[in-house]
């Protein structure tokens, strides 16, 4: 009887080391796998790498904002110079701290001690 448990004992200790071995091999064919379609990708990509890929981001969000800040200037209600003018008088405002930005009203501040939410 204690030559079964102990043949017991030793097939549960083999069979964790199987299956610690076969979590490594199917640890390490999927980090492969996953290598093998990111290159696929960027190949079909171009076979660009990540920093180009950054690189080309960052230059079209600087192109776009260039491209619309033009567009909104062309199609502005205004005249160049009453546009000028019209900015300059928001900055001077937003610089002295005046309402005049806005419309105007003011909405009322919570106070500190009421709590945001409905207590229960």
């Amino acid at each position: 009887m204690k030559r079964a448990k102990e043949a017991a004992m030793v097939t549960v200790k083999d069979l964790q080391g199987v299956v610690d071995e076969l979590k490594d091999q199917a640890s390490k064919r999927a980090s492969d796998f996953l290598g093998e379609g990111r290159s696929e990708v960027r190949r079909a990509a171009g076979g660009h790498s990540d920093g180009t890929v950054l690189g080309m981001f960052a230059l079209g969000i600087v192109l776009g904002a260039a491209v619309g800040a033009a567009i909104a200037l062309l199609f502005t209600p205004f005249s160049g110079g009453q546009a000028r003018r019209k900015i300059a008088e928001s900055m001077e405002k937003v610089r002295m701290g005046e309402s005049g930005v806005t419309n105007g009203e003011t909405r009322p501040m919570p106070s500190a001690t009421t709590p945001p939410y409905v207590s229960s």
